[in-house]
């Protein structure tokens, strides 16, 4: 009697077992997706926290380079006009994939020289691209 009983609860438990293992195969699938999903999005942010660094490193270091140009060591204030690009050499290396460009305006109020600088500094390539901005107002 007792062997009979078991025999037929056996009978109504065939399946359940693999019903449960293909539950938690899906389960841990699920899981490891949403880790992978996450893991892919932290590295991305990473990318773009470095490259806007970067291009906010070029900015500051061409607006101090336009800044050196128009106040040079022992002279007088220069005009706009006298502002060059920095030297090839500044974009190859660690700075491959980047660019800077410089904005100058000058004007004169109330008798003072006044400059307008913006430095816009990109680096990346695609849909990684940043880009910062650095301004500076200076007055002789």
């Amino acid at each position: 009697m007792f062997l009979k009983h078991q025999l037929r609860r056996h009978r109504q438990q065939r399946g359940s077992a693999l019903l449960l293992a293909v539950f938690v195969l899906l389960l841990s699938a699920a899981v490891l997706w949403a880790l992978l999903q996450l893991t892919a999005g932290s590295s991305t942010g990473l990318v773009y926290e470095v490259q806007g660094q970067r291009s906010y490193q070029l900015a500051k270091a061409h607006l101090e380079y336009a800044l050196v140009q128009l106040y040079p060591l022992n002279g007088s204030a220069q005009q706009c006009s006298v502002l060059t690009a920095p030297a090839a050499g500044l974009y190859s290396g660690d700075w491959q994939g980047c660019s800077s460009q410089l904005q100058c305006s000058e004007a004169s109020i109330d008798g003072q020289r006044w400059f307008y600088l913006v430095s816009t500094g990109s680096c990346g390539s695609g849909d990684l691209t940043t880009s910062r901005i650095v301004e500076a107002e200076i007055t002789q």
